[in-house]
């Protein structure tokens, strides 16, 4: 992974970031909807700036918003290189997602972790309105934003990873609340987005 990884950072091409990304979902331990952005941010909570910016594993590596957590705890500690390196780690990422598509159905952008749709779209100046999971020959995450564009998520390999797990299990780790509304398509689910409390150091 190491190499794959600074191999994407040293010349950010689509293939090098296909690379590093097929290197994550290959792991035994990636796992699409851990709580490692959770505990991540618990450390902020607690002002765990060390805790925070020791932290590194699979799940996280190409994450957005860890490295985004990780420069602020950077920040707080009065490290000016690591809070630099991990703004340029997140946005060097944000950039490799990019690459993967235009947002259509047939080139979606391509995430590792359900986090990194909404930090792609604060990214692109985009604010979520509603989610829908899309279920066909691949499996989307369908987009619709405040501005009335429509996005589409790959989240394919993050599907198959989590595919023996119930779909309450799945509703439960992604955060959403029981309530669903079907959409005409029997193979989409319309999901209202969660309110979360703004947190403090909301990056986008």
């Amino acid at each position: 992974m190491t190499d794959d990884f600074f191999d994407f950072l040293e010349e950010p091409t689509l293939e090098n970031f296909s690379k590093a990304r097929k290197c994550v979902i290959e792991n035994e331990n990636y796992s699409p909807y851990s709580d490692d952005i959770k505990n991540l941010e618990r450390f902020l909570q607690e002002e765990a700036y060390e805790e925070a910016l020791a932290t590194n594993n699979i799940n996280l590596i190409l994450s957005p918003r860890a490295h985004m957590i990780k420069k602020y705890a950077a920040k707080q500690l009065g490290n000016e290189e690591a809070e630099q390196a991990e703004y340029f780690l997140a946005h060097r990422i944000l950039e490799g997602i990019q690459s993967t598509g235009d947002g259509s159905k047939a080139q979606p952008y391509k995430v590792l972790r359900v986090e990194d749709e909404r930090d792609f779209l604060g990214f692109i100046g985009e604010t979520l309105k509603m989610q829908s999971l899309v279920k066909e020959e691949k499996t989307y995450d369908l987009i619709t934003t405040e501005s009335g564009k429509s996005i589409y998520f790959d989240i394919t390999e993050c599907y198959l990873k989590v595919a023996s797990f119930s779909f309450e299990d799945m509703m439960d780790s992604l955060g959403i609340e029981e309530e669903l509304k079907d959409d005409s398509n029997e193979n989409s689910v319309s999901i209202p987005p969660k309110v979360e409390k703004k947190k403090w150091w909301k990056f986008w």
